[in-house]
């Protein structure tokens, strides 16, 4: 965790809690309504409130680059739920 680093346009840094590093984008959520109860895990639903970028090179071209669920589907690596599959 670390505090996060940016230069792009955003509120105010000071209103971020630590974040993980090297994530591509950062998103700032807010609670909509209350937690729901599932049993075994709770849902929370959240809007996006604000999306910000380290580097403010990245544009929306460049996140092909990353490696994402779609890709990782489209490798076979992982289900249309997104559970790893079993290697043969």
């Amino acid at each position: 965790w670390k505090p996060l680093e940016c230069n792009g346009e955003t509120n105010d840094i000071a209103d971020w809690p630590q974040v993980l590093p090297h994530c591509v984008y950062y998103l700032k959520l807010e609670l909509v309504g209350e937690m729901i109860d599932c049993g075994s895990h709770d849902v929370a639903l959240c809007r996006v409130v604000e999306m910000v970028s380290e580097d403010d090179s990245i544009n929306a071209a460049d996140e092909l680059d990353y490696i994402s669920t779609r890709t990782l589907r489209e490798m076979d690596i992982i289900s249309e739920f997104g559970r790893i599959k079993d290697i043969e």
